[in-house]
């Protein structure tokens, strides 16, 4: 028993020897014995190809795997129709090439955070042309990377239709282009239908639409918001069609919210940071709103004949949109009709229309007009506006025909900016028959010409927005990328 206690004690003794001369060792190489950090992906073993860890293994952690996404590939419309109701989280990608005529049905179940992807293999490069159209339906859908190319106009029928009680969609970086269409000014048919709620369009290309018909149309349903957003999207619509007298055909809008039989309605949709540049369509109404409630903020339109036009509807918002006319006749500012709106912080510069296709003219209403008629401004807001060498700044109490009875009333028009290098150009113009009821309040008028009012004038000429870089950024940011 002793000779064990012995050789126990000389084995401890062994080891604390051992371990000294390992510290003195170290200490005479001048360095030090700390154990390394450990490093992101170093495991204590190494990792045996083939063995699965058991709980209580030594090894690398168990990493949370990312859930695989469902990938389906198609290249015809009947693919995607044998599909039926496309699961969340599931991505379907249509195989490149050029398709005639695909008349294409998606229904989608998906969610803002598990969406149905229906996208091109290589954006781009899915092009489809004739009477080609897609519908989608149902919800989370994210449609991307699809150019339709010289479309064949099918009356009725909307290339892009986001049905009847669909949410939640998007259609992102697609293209719709009719470069080398030719006018077929009988049919009326639409590039984009919005119905159901929540969608949103953005930083796709819309360019040279040659047949009747608004390109994107927001639809009303009977207890649906729809709370749609059209953004950063790039807009061109050089063409406009005449009837036999010569004159622009209504109906060639760019852009409408809403329709006559339901512009009281809200449709609370945004329009924001979209650059329309040639959209001269019906000459008159680049945008129409037609309901309530909606916000144009940050768009950039640039020779454009006509103008953003709150035809039917209240409670509109315009507010830090750029118009730019570059001296081309017909181009114009805000059309303001109905009540309570809001205009502000918006630039104007070289706008050469007149009547309603002025910088700013505020209209005259009807008395107890019906749905598609003009409705008195009340209640209207204009202010920090700013108009730089437009024909007409402000046209105010305006009305093109005897029935606009109604004047202006209970409306501010209060620290605008106008700057005109022309004597022959207005500040402002308002019709005094009958008299509006209107509150001027610190504006700054420089040159020009007044009719109807004397409001004050400075002779020195104000200092002016840079606007270049703002404008630039919004015409980089419009449309697709590819």
């Amino acid at each position: 028993m002793i000779e064990n206690v012995i050789d126990r004690v000389s084995m401890m003794i062994r080891n604390l020897l051992f371990v000294l001369f390992l510290f003195l060792a170290g200490s005479c190489s001048g360095n030090s014995f700390d154990i390394p950090a450990p490093q992101p992906g170093d495991s204590e073993e190494p990792e045996t190809p083939g063995h699965p860890e058991t709980p209580g293994d030594p090894g690398e952690s168990e990493q949370p795997t990312e859930p695989s996404v469902p990938v389906i590939r198609v290249s015809s419309a009947a693919e995607v129709s044998a599909l039926g109701e496309v699961a969340a989280g599931t991505e379907v990608v249509w195989a490149k090439g050029v398709y005639p005529d695909a008349v294409v049905t998606i229904r989608c179940a998906g969610t803002a955070e598990n969406p149905v992807v229906f996208r091109a293999e290589e954006a781009g490069e899915v092009r489809f042309t004739g009477a080609s159209r897609l519908v989608v339906k149902g919800t989370g859908a994210v449609v991307s990377g699809f150019w339709w190319q010289d479309p064949t106009a099918v009356k009725g029928k909307a290339i892009i239709t986001l049905d009847r009680g669909s949410e939640g969609c998007k259609v992102e970086q697609c293209a719709i282009t009719g470069d080398k269409t030719a006018q077929a000014g009988a049919i009326d048919a639409k590039w984009g239908s919005l119905f159901g709620r929540n969608h949103l369009v953005s930083e796709c290309t819309f360019r040279d639409k040659r047949n009747m018909g608004t390109l994107l149309v927001v639809w009303l349903e009977s207890d649906i918001v729809p709370r749609h957003k059209i953004v950063a999207n790039r807009f061109e619509r050089p063409v406009t069609l005449f009837d036999d007298e010569g004159k622009a055909r209504n109906g060639q809008e760019t852009i409408r919210i809403g329709d006559s039989s339901t512009s009281m309605q809200d449709a609370e949709c945004t329009v924001e940071g979209n650059y329309f540049y040639h959209c001269h369509g019906e000459q008159a109404e680049i945008i129409s709103n037609k309901s309530c409630a909606n916000l144009y903020r940050r768009n950039l339109f640039e020779e454009s004949k006509g103008s953003l036009t709150l035809r039917h509807g209240n409670r509109c918002w315009v507010t830090g949109n750029y118009f730019l006319g570059n001296g081309m006749e017909g181009t114009g500012g805000v059309r303001i009709i109905g009540e309570d709106h809001t205009v502000e912080n918006n630039y104007m510069e070289r706008l050469r229309g007149t009547g309603y296709k002025t910088a700013l003219c505020l209209v005259r209403g009807q008395k107890n007009p019906v749905l598609s008629g003009y409705w008195q401004v009340r209640r209207a807001v204009v202010r920090r506006n700013v108009a730089v060498d437009c024909r007409y700044a402000f046209q105010v109490n305006y009305g093109s025909s005897s029935s606009q009875s109604e004047p202006v009333v209970e409306t501010t028009i209060e620290n605008n900016i106008v700057s005109l290098s022309s004597s022959s150009d207005y500040a402002v113009n308002c019709a005094t028959n009958p008299v509006p009821d209107i509150e001027w309040r610190d504006n700054t008028f420089y040159g020009g010409r007044q009719s109807g009012v004397e409001l004050p004038t400075v002779s020195v000429a104000p200092a002016l927005p840079d606007v270049k870089t703002a404008a630039e950024n919004i015409r980089r940011g419009a449309g697709v990328k590819w």
